[in-house]
């Protein structure tokens, strides 16, 4: 699944951002462009958990990963590889 089209997706259709998916840039911020609020936030979160099968720890869930497009992108990517080194380990 492709990060970057699922998330801008996800911010036009379920938190109803107004900006066309072709002119949301990755530096955007969450709050100044695009308009999200902290209920906003917390959904993008649980949006992101169900359409990527990752979980976002409370540690995760910080201004630092979720203040641009480009920061909640890097973060399910790096939690989307974590999961997979972990699902790739032999086990026994």
């Amino acid at each position: 699944m492709n990060v970057v089209p699922t998330i801008k997706t996800m911010l036009a259709s379920e938190l109803m951002v107004e900006i066309p998916l072709e002119q949301m840039r990755m530096d955007d911020s969450l709050r100044d462009a695009f308009g999200l609020d902290s209920l906003g936030f917390v959904e993008l979160r649980v949006l992101c958990e169900q359409a990527f099968d990752v979980v976002i720890s409370d540690d995760d869930f910080s201004p630092e990963n979720f203040s641009t497009l480009g920061e909640v992108v890097g973060l399910v990517e790096r939690l989307i590889k974590e999961q997979e080194n972990t699902n790739a380990q032999p086990t026994g």
